[in-house]
């Protein structure tokens, strides 16, 4: 379990990469398609931002892949806290996305949030790769 957990953080972490570029698409092919059409509809955001909202899921469900290694591998409480704040980050950045799409102003919380994701994830990397977070804890 400990290679899983190790690699599992890594393929979060180039996930995590990916959404954020994903993102960068779904901004520029809205403003691209306003300034040619002179106007973005919901099903322009809806198209650019799409790749963007399927891999939120996939990664959520990386993140709950990572607390069930660091549990089933008994990898320590050091890597069962970090994966599980992982998973409420996670879990918060689907009604803050919701919460950004009524009320404009507040949707600069999925983007904290998946800040907060971005650093602990990298954090939680680098930990199992050098570090040894992840691993089984001495005597075990």
């Amino acid at each position: 379990m400990t290679n899983a957990f190790k690699y599992l953080t890594s393929v979060l972490f180039a996930a995590i990469v990916v959404q954020v570029s994903f993102a960068g698409y779904g901004v520029f092919y809205a403003l691209h398609t306003a300034k040619h059409d002179h106007a973005a509809s919901v099903k322009t955001f809806d198209h650019g931002f799409g790749a963007h909202a399927a891999l939120g899921s996939v990664i959520a469900v990386v993140i709950l892949l990572l607390l069930v290694a660091a549990v089933a591998g008994r990898l320590g409480s050091s890597a069962i806290a970090w994966s599980g704040g992982l998973l409420v980050l996670a879990v918060l950045q689907f009604p803050f996305a919701a919460l950004g799409r009524s009320v404009p102003a507040l949707g600069f919380l999925h983007v904290v949030d998946a800040l907060a994701i971005y650093a602990a994830a990298a954090l939680l990397a680098h930990r199992a790769w050098t570090t040894g977070v992840g691993s089984p804890p001495t005597g075990a």
